[in-house]
């Protein structure tokens, strides 16, 4: 449970860092792209952290 949630951590951060190179490169509505890439990369983070801390009760 624990490596899946570290899993889950470091696919948000990539995700993350997508959205800042798409950010970068795109022209048009990147504030649109980034914006949402950026949400999703948090909700992936979270989900991630609370699986660790449910991994960590038990």
């Amino acid at each position: 449970m624990f490596y899946f949630a570290k899993s889950l951590q470091a696919a948000a951060l990539a995700v993350t860092a997508l959205a800042l190179f798409v950010g970068f490169r795109e022209q048009e509505q990147a504030m649109t792209k980034e914006l949402t890439m950026l949400g999703i990369g948090v909700i992936i983070f979270l989900i991630g952290r609370l699986i660790e801390n449910i991994g960590a009760k038990k």
